[in-house]
């Protein structure tokens, strides 16, 4: 048995990274707030500067925000949501497309919700900060949507009732709650279903080529 968990690990290891990272950045902040740094607390300091700016992006050049802003929480219940989903969804699709791709499927998921809570800013004139993992997490529901689609519409006990069930909840929640980057949520859930997409064509067009081989 302890084999076996140990393989089920190493399949889903950057989904562990992931977690870990998120977490402890969480407990830093956390620990930040009871430090003062010049009048505010350390904690701001870091918000300040990690958090998704879209008018610093694009005065300053500050880019690195895609990134730094997806391993920032503001409170418990954020950060526990948003893990939940990592876990569970992040298990299953590291075990199907690799480690590589798993990355990239996040990364760029997230980066996408980044750019469309950009855009969202730029034509609503509504300038705010975000935080948060959940563009990444909606671009890993989009691939799992995607990949139920492509496998029938059922795969490994979730169906895409369920699936569609999940993401109109998801999304008209985020509608009706404020202070939620639904921009972000809605750009993450596009860039995952495009990316996944696209890793399906390209597999199927490599079998199709080694077949006529």
């Amino acid at each position: 048995m302890e084999e076996r968990n140990s393989f089920q690990y190493r399949k889903c290891i950057v989904t562990l990274v992931l977690l870990g990272i998120n977490v402890l950045v969480y407990l830093c902040c956390i620990y930040a707030e009871r430090v003062m740094y010049h009048d505010k607390t350390l904690a701001e300091e870091i918000y300040n500067i990690g958090s998704m700016n879209a008018e610093r992006v694009m005065s300053n050049g500050e880019y690195y925000r895609f990134i730094t802003s997806m391993f920032m929480h503001g409170s418990i219940s954020h950060i526990v949501s948003n893990m939940i989903f990592l876990v569970a969804l992040g298990e299953m699709l590291e075990r199907v497309i690799g480690h590589v791709r798993f990355v990239l499927l996040y990364f760029l998921s997230g980066i996408g919700g980044g750019i469309f809570s950009m855009i969202n800013v730029v034509l609503s004139q509504d300038f705010y900060t975000a935080i948060g993992a959940s563009g990444a997490i909606f671009g890993l529901i989009g691939a799992m949507l995607v990949l139920v689609i492509i496998h029938d519409g059922h795969y490994e006990g979730i169906s895409i009732k369920r699936m569609i069930f999940a993401v109109v909840y998801m999304v008209y929640s985020g509608m009706q709650s404020e202070g939620i980057d639904n921009a972000a949520h809605f750009g993450g859930l596009v860039f995952g279903v495009l990316i996944m997409t696209a890793m399906y064509v390209i597999d199927s067009g490599r079998l199709r080529l080694q077949g006529r081989k």
